[in-house]
């Protein structure tokens, strides 16, 4: 076998699994008879199972220490991982002997059941393997354990998933094994709270069956492997209010728990669906934890303050000091938490564990943003893309762990897969290196020959959007190294899902970049056709139009179109993706619509067609020619002005912008301001700056201005615009300045108004919006305007 810049390999192609046999527990033969699928499904060899060390051939012992085959003799393993003086839970040693015994000798053993598994992960996360090959390198000697006890991810089969609503038992149970090479020890199923009632586990035309009858065989699929099943059971709005809707919800949830083989915890959001005031939700699920436990003993209930605001989040935190519940488990920390998460564990009593309840699906609209995403990635993508970000989940999950017992994460789909993977490891080990983490991600799930691709392609693929998608150099780099890659790929890496997937986001990502680039050149064409004063006001809007015509999906980089179009068919095909909503019957634009999306405006090109169509109805020419100006000057702020772009970080139009702290010191974007991007209902009509804004929570809005001239006068215009409903007061230079302002993401709003020459006195201007009511304050756009030929008289 090939090993070029490789420590030494010892060869397992011959090899057998040697187990305790009748001594061995379930899980641990579990174990062995994945180790030997996973083997057969990779290499195509078949490594027999034994009771009796073989005289003979490499082979492989498995088992935990409390059932643990005869070693040979002089064979010696490294030291168990250790907690507190004892072996530590779901620690494991992976070790290669060839001194005892003429052939190689690896070592799968486990401090418990569980970890079994787990260190049959990492051998597969190891070997080198290829067709009719397997090897280990000769020098491994791993003893390890999990920095925290808590490693899930939720597996949603409902409509709003992007993949995992199109799996059978079999898909589901491959996906899970999957997720167990990485440390993951739980998954949070979406069940019906009836065979009847689905609640938030909606029914589709893609399931190959009820979501109550998945559910149910879920959970003893789980429970085979040992893995914690938690449910994630919102309450429906008013459930906990009405006393026969109560009575019947309780009810319900009974059915649920009488039906399930396994139930270890049931996770109960206080919002996001629900939205039940805590006064009504915590007595609601201390009877439903009485009924959880009369079919499930030992099973928890754990809640979360998801969406409770002002005085329901005082009450909540009131509710857990002064009650002190026992029946309760845990708090979560999720998205539409409205505090941070070291902030929520100072105000929770310590008795209470705070399980950390991570976004690891969604780009934007979510609890971890892309940072400082550009518009156009944001526009062509939407918020639940195929997203590898290695790096900074790594960091998201860092920054949050050691404040919890770990995480179950939220998911919907596959697209988010390598997230998965990076948060499970760092919970595994805080100070695992990505890039190798990466590696052991190629060389499990496409190979060793790929290993160093894949690893080097996902990261390419999150630093294609670091950058702005009309210049990124980053992106024809990214786009030929998968190409080099797709060149070489066997039928493994052919049919392999993730591969497909790191090669659709890099085509689609040039795709973009393309696209972008043309929307840009025919926009630039129509803004030149507009300033031609020697043409009459039809010919330019004409000539305008004509050009603007020019920007095709089509016609941008149809090659590039195809075959994103032909990987999204093999996605679809290979795990049931749905990347389009025709195509692939996907349940919005915003989950994972990708080829719509791609197609989607780029730029402000709709917005110029509808200003140039109602330019054609006024009246007079004079009236049109004023209006084209005002749109060929949009942006300008005049002589000794300044515009500013918020929300669009990326292409550096804000400076202006007061940034506090940046990501890396507040990854859910608290406590900062966040570029904010509205979802796909954004009307086109609009300018591509209204759907983007600078967003902060439960703090103001701030600009700061440098430089002024304290003895001119000045006019502050800005564009009001986010998503959902908020009115927010001016303040300038620490005085309010006109009435408070209300608007709608859907119907922006633009105001004006004259700055107070006390604001500028020393030659600054500090800006400011608070929200007059609730938490948040979104602006679009701002423009300081100096008045031309207006200067104030000394001492006024």
């Amino acid at each position: 076998m090939p090993t070029n810049n490789k420590p030494e390999l010892v060869d397992l192609r011959q090899a057998v699994v040697l187990t305790a046999a009748g001594e061995a527990d379930a899980i641990e033969r579990q174990a062995s008879l994945v180790l030997r699928t996973e083997i057969k499904r990779r290499t195509g060899l078949v490594w027999s199972e034994t009771s009796e060390m073989p005289a003979q051939g490499p082979v492989v012992v498995l088992g935990s220490r409390e059932r643990m085959p005869a070693l040979p003799q002089g064979l010696r393993l490294p030291d168990p991982p250790l907690k507190d003086g004892a072996p530590a839970a779901e620690g494991f040693v992976l070790s290669v002997d060839t001194t005892s015994r003429p052939r190689p000798t690896v070592c799968l053993i486990g401090n418990d059941h569980r970890a079994v598994l787990f260190a049959v992960g990492r051998l597969l996360r190891m070997l080198e393997w290829r067709q009719g090959e397997a090897a280990l390198p000769a020098d491994c000697a791993i003893s390890t354990a999990p920095a925290y006890p808590m490693r899930g991810i939720q597996l949603g089969y409902r409509r709003l998933n992007d993949t995992c609503d199109a799996w059978d038992v079999g898909r589901f149970t491959q996906y899970i094994r999957d997720l167990i090479f990485f440390g993951n020890n739980a998954i949070e199923l979406i069940p019906p709270v009836s065979p009847g009632n689905v609640g938030m586990a909606e029914v589709d035309p893609l399931m190959p069956m009820t979501p109550w009858d998945m559910n149910v065989a879920l959970c003893a699929v789980l429970d085979a492997y040992d893995m914690d099943v938690w449910f994630w059971l919102p309450l429906e709005t008013g459930a906990a209010e009405d006393p026969e809707h109560r009575a019947c919800s309780l009810r319900e949830r009974e059915l649920l728990f009488a039906a399930c083989q396994r139930i270890d915890a049931v996770f109960v959001p206080g919002g996001d669906p629900g939205d039940t005031d805590p006064d009504l939700l915590m007595p609601y699920l201390q009877d439903l934890t009485v009924l959880l436990r009369r079919h499930h003993p030992q099973a928890e209930m754990w809640v979360s303050p998801q969406k409770f605001r002002g005085d329901q989040l005082e009450r909540f935190f009131t509710y857990l000091e002064r009650e002190s519940p026992d029946w309760l488990a845990g708090i979560v920390w999720g998205p539409g938490c409205l505090i941070t998460l070291p902030e929520t564990r100072e105000r929770v009593p310590r008795r209470y564990p705070i399980r950390h309840y991570p976004d690891v699906t969604h780009a934007k609209v979510c609890q971890f943003p892309y940072p400082y995403w550009d518009d156009v990635w944001s526009q062509a993508y939407e918020r639940q893309p195929i997203h590898p970000r290695p790096t900074q989940y790594a960091h998201i999950t860092n920054y949050h762990a050691p404040y919890t017992p770990g995480s179950i994460a939220y998911s919907d789909g596959t697209g988010d897969d390598v997230n998965k993977v990076i948060t499970l490891e760092r919970l595994w080990d805080p100070e695992a290196d990505v890039r190798e983490t990466l590696r052991q991600y190629g060389r499990c799930f496409c190979g060793a020959d790929f290993a160093e691709g894949v690893a080097d392609g996902l990261l390419m693929l999150e630093q294609n959007w670091a950058e702005p998608a009309a210049s990124s150099p980053q992106v024809p780099r990214t786009l030929a190294h998968w190409q080099e890659m797709e060149r070489r790929a066997g039928d493994w890496q052919r049919g392999s899902w993730r591969f497909q997937q790191g090669l659709i986001r890099a085509y689609g990502d040039a795709y973009v970049q393309r696209r972008v680039q043309q929307e840009q050149k025919a926009l630039a064409a129509a803004y030149a056709a507009l300033n031609q004063d020697h043409l009459s006001v039809k010919q330019a809007i004409s000539d305008a139009e004509k050009a603007l015509a020019a920007a095709n999906p089509l016609t941008a980089a149809p090659d590039l179109r195809q075959r994103t179009h032909e990987l999204a068919d093999d996605l679809f095909q290979s795990i049931g993706m749905q990347l389009s909503l025709e195509r692939h019957g996907s349940s919005d634009r915003a989950r994972g619509a990708m080829l719509d999306n791609n197609d989607a405006p780029l730029t402000d090109a709709a917005w110029l067609r509808g200003e140039l169509g109602r330019i054609k109805t006024l009246e007079s020419e004079a009236a049109q020619r004023e209006a084209i100006q005002r749109v060929l000057h949009w942006t300008d702020a005049g002589e000794g002005g300044f515009y500013d772009d918020l929300g669009n970080r990326a292409n550096g139009t804000d400076p202006h912008l007061v940034r506090e702290k940046l990501w890396d010191q507040d990854p859910s974007f608290l406590r900062s301001v966040q570029d904010s991007h509205y979802g796909p209902g954004f009307p086109e009509r609009h300018r591509h700056s209204w759907a983007y804004q600078a967003h902060v929570y439960r703090s103001p809005l701030k600009m700061r201005y440098e430089g002024l001239d304290p003895q001119a006068c000045y006019l502050l215009r800005a564009v009001y615009a986010g998503r959902g409903r908020m009115t927010l007061q001016l303040v300038l230079g620490g005085q309010p300045v006109g009435e408070p302002v209300s608007f709608t993401g859907l119907e922006p709003v633009i105001r004006e108004f004259e700055v107070p020459p006390a604001a500028v006195a020393d030659g600054t201007l500090d800006v400011r919006w608070e929200n007059v009511h609730g938490y948040d304050a979104q602006i679009a756009e701002v423009w300081l305007v100096r008045k031309a030929h207006e200067k104030r008289e000394s001492g006024k």
